[in-house]
């Protein structure tokens, strides 16, 4: 028993004896921690300080789903394991899984530039382009960077493009010059959208240095992709909608002619009682029928391209709305002071102690 308790502490001891060995030069050097820490202190809150405050808006949205009968109940046990069964079924092309390539895509971004948004101070009043190219602040090693690649990138010509390409507000994604990509840029950082797989509820996060920005920007995010989509699903409808109109119209007119030519026929001819007038008479009155029947027969289908249109309108139930952000999401200035005082404390006792840990190690 005596023989076992001195082998434990034999094998103890040694723990004991690192344990020390690495106190030591730590305590004889606590100087050097008294010098690090304060200036890590002073030089990690001074960088954070640089990096600006940013608020966050989320939005949430609960899609329009169409499920029929037993196929429905299907769904929604798959749902809950994880798989996606409508997609197996449902032919429509924007499936609320590709809204997030939708929303990083420069073609619906390009028409949040006109955007009217202004700032929580009212120093600002104008578009989210403008606020994005002038307003959005920078920490100075990013400003550095881009002055830097200016000087070092070659001169680029503006390429011309042809009168017909340009759209009414003057950007065409097809060539975007580098401020206007740069906003882009900045707009798929700034943007944010995830689809809970299970539930299908979106969810948009727009990120923005201003709380006001921030919020008027997520309800603009969130009208615009519901625009987008129902534009995509009601394209054809509208189409086939303007379509009935325009020959409804002209089916009405030609009926009203065919009628009004008949009734002054015989109005006319009341008292004449020859064969030839009641067969031009009889005639003018199969037209005037044939002219109705077409025109029932397009008003039917226009009532009917209507309730197809208000059909396959996606209806989308808002959970949250959007609202202004009472304190600001980013960055976490303690934390990061606290991670470089960490950081530092720990660098330094590996240079102090480096001799006794290569001891150790070896």
């Amino acid at each position: 028993m005596e023989e076992t308790k001195h082998t434990a502490n034999e094998t103890a001891q040694p723990e004991t004896v690192n344990l020390q060995v690495l106190l030591r030069p730590l305590w004889q050097h606590r100087k050097v921690f008294y010098w690090v820490l304060p200036i890590t202190l002073v030089v990690s809150y001074l960088l954070i300080l640089c990096v600006p405050q940013y608020y966050t808006c989320s939005v949430k949205l609960a899609p329009e789903t169409q499920h029929a009968g037993s196929s429905g109940t299907l769904q929604a046990l798959a749902s809950s394991f994880g798989f996606d069964m409508q997609n197996m079924t449902n032919e429509d092309a924007l499936r609320p899984q590709i809204y997030p390539d939708i929303i990083s895509s420069p073609n619906f971004l390009i028409t949040l530039f006109d955007t009217h948004v202004s700032t929580a101070d009212g120093t600002f009043d104008g578009t989210y382009y403008t606020y994005l190219s002038k307003r959005n602040r920078a920490p100075f090693w990013d400003r550095w960077k881009m002055v830097i690649r200016s000087w070092l990138a070659p001169a680029s010509k503006e390429v011309v493009l042809p009168a017909n390409r340009k759209t009414d507000n003057g950007v065409d994604v097809f060539c975007l010059n580098k401020q206007q990509i740069s906003v882009v840029q900045s707009m798929q950082s700034n943007i944010q959208c995830t689809i809970d797989k299970k539930t299908d509820i979106i969810t948009f996060t727009i990120k923005a240095q201003d709380p006001l920005v921030s919020a008027i920007m997520a309800d603009s995010v969130c009208t615009a992709l519901q625009t987008f989509v129902t534009d995509y699903r009601t394209k054809k409808n509208r189409t086939d909608l303007h379509y009935y109109e325009g020959v409804l119209r002209e089916a009405y007119q030609e009926y009203h002619n065919a009628s009004q030519l008949y009734v002054s026929y015989i109005d006319s001819h009341s008292n004449i009682k020859l064969e030839r007038y009641r067969i031009e008479a009889q005639n003018l009155e199969t037209e005037m029928q044939l002219k109705h029947s077409a025109y029932t027969s397009f008003q039917k289908q226009y009532l009917a391209t209507q309730a197809r249109l208000q059909e396959n309108t996606p209806v989308y139930t808002v959970l949250q709305s959007a609202s202004i952000p009472q304190k600001p999401a980013g960055p976490r200035r303690m934390l990061f002071v606290l991670a470089m005082l960490v950081l530092a404390m720990a660098v330094t006792s590996c240079v102090v102690c480096r001799n006794e840990l290569k001891e150790i190690l070896l």
